[in-house]
């Protein structure tokens, strides 16, 4: 551990325009790692194998946060509220149950909405009442209050408020969350500021290094801190495919294409059951007018396979490809894959658009 963390510290401070060189990875590595590790570090179709017969609560929990990563929120629901009812006095139980309400409120009806919503609110109140330095559930409280409306308690600047009591508790976590919340509030320029604070605390931060890479991808656009943040992220956790994905997403940047599909390879070489790489691939390929039938293949790729938790779902592959279609001269074939996309996530209003548009020229012809 040692070794790894000089070798991080002395990434932190790599030249900016530096080659990633990628790190080599001994054969099995995933295979070795245990049912919370798998969840941990975003294996979750995995994990959801191997806890398969939960025996214990904590067993329970770590399949539902896996249940929750794949999608399956009442599956997720009925294992939280399971492993609350047998350890009632476990924070980490409560905020489980807060984050798949969140989630169930998402996609619920005004009424149900709001049930899920107090129920979340709840359950982040007693988690923070039986450990106050659970990081998950200041989180939460901070996420609730930035978006409640007034009516039923949020406030903003309260959530600020606990990202600060967070920073000065947990200072790498606590820094990672005032920049989420910074960048929820579009005020970008402090996101970044937290950011580099956090993984100045801690080096090792996935999630800190992560949003680096995203917010020189999306935010404020440069591709040379996008790559060498990716760069750590795969150093830091080369295990992970969305590390991997991020790599492989900066080289697009730049139209690098031949490494970018380099890395994608490697990435599921790495762990065949996260293909966020080559979605990665096709959606640049979408963003950037380029590549549009090797993107196809990708995007092709990206669906043949069952989809690892917490990875851009099913709809927007289907909408990204159709457009795709629509490029190579192909709408017809890009109709059942707008139709596919819509089923899937009816808010997608532009996917609609686009179908009825199609299939309207299509009738004429």
């Amino acid at each position: 551990m040692a070794l790894i963390r000089i070798s991080l510290i002395c990434l932190t401070a790599w030249p900016l325009f530096a080659e990633c060189r990628v790190p080599d990875l001994a054969p099995g590595a995933i295979s070795r790692l245990t049912a919370p590790e798998l969840v941990d570090t975003g294996h979750f179709l995995r994990a959801e194998k191997a806890l398969t017969m939960p025996q214990t609560a904590r067993d329970q929990w770590l399949l539902s946060k896996t249940k929750a990563a794949l999608g399956k929120l009442d599956e997720a629901m009925t294992l939280a509220e399971a492993a609350l009812a047998a350890e009632p006095n476990n924070a980490a139980y409560h905020v489980q149950v807060a984050a798949v309400s969140g989630r169930l409120a998402e996609k619920a009806g005004f009424l149900k909405k709001l049930g899920y919503v107090r129920r979340a609110k709840q359950e982040l109140d007693a988690a923070a009442a039986l450990d106050a330095k659970n990081t998950e559930a200041q989180w939460g409280l901070m996420m609730y209050f930035y978006a409640a409306p007034p009516l039923v308690g949020g406030d903003k600047a309260k959530a600020q408020q606990i990202g600060e009591q967070l920073a000065t508790a947990v200072p790498d976590l606590g820094r990672y969350y005032q920049g989420r919340l910074a960048a929820e509030l579009k005020e970008l320029d402090k996101a970044e500021t937290f950011y580099k604070q956090s993984v100045g605390e801690n080096p090792l931060l996935f999630d800190t290094i992560s949003a680096l890479a995203m917010h020189y991808m999306r935010t404020k656009t440069d591709q040379a801190r996008a790559e060498r943040w990716a760069c750590q992220a795969v150093h830091s956790d080369p295990v992970r495919g969305e590390a991997w994905a991020l790599l492989a997403r900066a080289y697009t940047m730049c139209g690098c294409w031949d490494k970018a599909v380099a890395v994608a390879t490697q990435a599921e070489e790495v762990d065949p059951d996260n293909l966020a790489a080559w979605f990665a691939l096709g959606e640049a390929a979408v963003e950037r007018g380029e590549q549009t039938e090797q993107a196809i293949d990708w995007l092709k790729k990206y669906l043949a396979h069952p989809i690892e938790g917490n990875q851009p779902g099913e709809a927007a592959a289907r909408m990204h490809l159709a457009s795709l279609l629509v490029k190579s001269g192909k709408p017809a074939a890009a109709v059942p894959e707008l139709q596919a996309a819509v089923d899937l996530d009816p808010t997608l209003d532009t996917a609609k658009a686009e179908l009825k548009k199609l299939t309207a020229e299509l009738k004429k012809n």
